[in-house]
């Protein structure tokens, strides 16, 4: 959680600590989220690690406009997505598929049976 916590305060340039614990409650959201939508129990695979890092960046530069679907002022419009993981669904997909289960061989030993 700490590396995942660097990568997401160089992400943002932030400095301090102000924020380590808001950002750190978003990294495991995101992760527990990403591991319900691929559901798996154990910790996320290393290579689905930086969708993590992205959610957890979308919902820091979101901060006070939590819930809001869009934001506008003085002629600036901002349009949050409904599902933080909606860029992701490719590869998310993707995980699912190579990840399936189905067309895995296993051996079995007969005289053990």
């Amino acid at each position: 959680m700490t590396d995942q916590l660097s990568k997401v305060k160089i992400a943002l340039q932030l400095k301090t600590d102000e924020y380590d614990d808001l950002l750190k409650i978003y990294l495991e959201d995101a992760s527990d989220a990403l591991k319900l939508l691929l559901s798996i129990n154990e910790d996320l695979p290393q290579p689905l690690e930086h969708i993590v890092r992205a959610v957890a960046v979308k919902k820091f530069n979101r901060l006070k406009n939590e819930g809001m679907a869009s934001y506008s002022q003085d002629g600036e419009s901002i349009t949050f997505n409904s599902n933080d993981f909606d860029d992701f669904k490719d590869e998310i997909e993707q995980y699912r598929k190579d990840n399936n289960g189905l067309n895995q061989g296993m051996w079995v030993n007969p005289y053990e049976v």
